[in-house]
């Protein structure tokens, strides 16, 4: 959420390699996460 509120609301505060480390360090290990939920609710 407060990540969303500086996209949508300070755009040009922004800093694009925090972005990038978020996309690369983060975003996969959530998607692990979120395969091993997905595979508990079938």
């Amino acid at each position: 959420m407060g990540m969303r509120d500086i996209i949508v609301h300070h755009y040009f505060d922004i800093d694009a390699e925090v972005i990038f480390k978020t996309l690369i360090e983060d975003i996969p290990a959530l998607l692990i996460v979120l395969e091993r939920i997905h595979s508990t609710l079938k």
